[in-house]
């Protein structure tokens, strides 16, 4: 579901008159399990950084912890304020172009605004509240997108991720591994125990690629990696978010979604069936509408008629990879 806009949606909004060009970031945060509660989510960022992120959503305060980071901002600690919407979403003091949203099983979509580089930009992040600490509970077949730098070029793709019983994993880029042999770029490796439900996910040759979390909803697992691979070739810097491979449905993806692009910007839409209809572009009214195919390429994944790709969980979540090489990244909010 394009949902996932780029430059066609760009171009659409110019001839509308409605807004500038331009692709944004989003922000994840994850569900927090009782209002009221000061709610930790142990969090990821698009950027590569790994975050502890509490919610309040009782006295409307956040704050935030980077705990391990690719830019020198380890140990950065932010506290802010939050402002209700009538969505049931929250507008952060400290990235008001961004939204945090709460799901009630655990998940949570949000940003952060920090210096990743040489510019102060607002990056999206995702959080889990109970993530699984067994591997038999991460063990299964994942359709999954990644938005990752190398080089200064932060391309998305999308692909396959098994983990195995045994406690190894193996990947196929631009394929499916569960239809056999890998017909894209194929890595191998093993996960290794961090305690408190992280996973050091690390290659056959050695590397440390990044760090995985996974939690469990309504019988379908969602597993997101802070990526930190260096190496040519490798899966970069940023993020993998991949969720359990089975047959999209109509109730997966029926409903009122929010979602950020890894190039800045929020959107609003209502998915239908097969029909999509975007009504917010950065908190502006647009009118635009785009069809989805699920189940295509392969089970689980979705295209869309603006040439998008990418997988939906039942859990409320998905990600794409636009034509542009952008990723979109949101969750339903009812």
């Amino acid at each position: 579901m394009n949902i996932w806009l780029p430059v066609r949606l760009i171009l659409a909004i110019r001839r509308l008159r409605f807004l500038s060009a331009g692709l944004g970031l989003a922000l994840l945060v994850s569900c927090g399990g009782n209002d009221g509660d000061s709610t930790r989510y142990q969090s990821v960022a698009m950027a590569g950084e790994l975050i502890d992120y509490t919610v309040d959503t009782t006295n409307l305060t956040y704050t935030y912890a980077i705990t391990e980071s690719q830019f020198g901002l380890a140990g950065k600690t932010y506290n802010g304020t939050l402002t209700s919407n009538a969505d049931g979403s929250y507008t952060p003091s400290g990235a008001p172009d961004a939204r945090v949203v709460v799901l009630p099983n655990g998940l949570l979509l949000g940003a952060v605004r920090e210096r990743f580089g040489a510019d102060l930009v607002t990056v999206p992040i995702i959080g889990l509240r109970d993530p699984v600490t067994t591997i038999a509970a991460l063990a299964a077949d994942y359709n999954y997108v990644q938005r990752s730098c190398a080089s200064a070029v932060c391309p998305a793709s999308h692909g396959t991720f098994r983990i195995g019983a045994a406690g190894t994993w193996s990947s196929c880029r631009d394929g499916n591994i569960a239809a056999g042999a890998c017909t894209g770029t194929a890595a191998n490796g093993t996960l290794e125990s961090r305690g408190g439900g992280l996973w050091r996910v690390k290659s056959d040759d050695g590397t440390d690629i990044g760090t995985a979390m996974s939690f469990n909803s309504a019988g379908q697992n969602v597993l997101i990696v802070d990526l930190k691979d260096r190496r040519a070739g490798g899966f970069g810097i940023g993020m993998l978010v991949g969720g359990q491979q089975v047959a999209m449905t109509p109730a997966m993806t029926n409903g009122t979604w929010i979602a950020a692009t890894g190039s800045g910007h929020w959107f609003v839409f209502t998915a239908s069936g097969s029909d999509i209809a975007i009504s917010q572009f950065d908190w502006q009214p647009v009118s635009l509408a785009v069809t989805i195919t699920g189940n295509d390429p392969w089970t689980g994944m979705a295209t869309t008629s603006w040439g998008d790709a990418g997988f939906i969980a039942g859990a409320g979540v998905y990600m794409l990879e636009t034509p542009a090489g952008d990723a979109e990244l949101g969750v339903k909010l009812h």
